[in-house]
């Protein structure tokens, strides 16, 4: 009894979980892609929606390797977006495929929203 109890609440807790990861269908304002690269800038507004987490889409053209990778960062990074959005600064991703590449989250003063 005890075991299935155990069960039921693991099975809760990573349904949950699973719908509060789900990414959300938005177009990033700015988006740079090609040659293993891709640059996605965010406005002030889409970085506020990725602090409470809701996650633009990389464009469709994207190859799953940077789409997998973009996804990681953006969830793993929605602490980051807070503290940026607080600022009043927008963010971005930079992915490559080149390891010796420049790439990761950042942010940047802007002016719009």
């Amino acid at each position: 009894m005890k075991k299935s109890a155990v069960v039921l609440a693991l099975a809760g807790a990573i349904a949950g979980t699973t719908a509060l990861a789900t990414p959300t269908p938005a177009d990033a304002s700015v988006a740079s892609c090609g040659e293993g690269r891709c640059t996605v800038y965010l406005s002030k507004s889409e970085t506020r929606a990725l602090a409470n987490g809701n996650v633009p889409a990389p464009p469709a053209a994207t190859a799953w390797q940077l789409k997998a990778a973009y996804y990681s960062l953006a969830y793993g990074h929605r602490w980051f977006a807070g503290q940026y959005a607080n600022r009043g600064w927008c963010s971005g991703f930079r992915l490559s495929i080149y390891p010796w590449e420049s790439q990761g989250y950042f942010g940047y003063a802007c002016n719009w929203n």
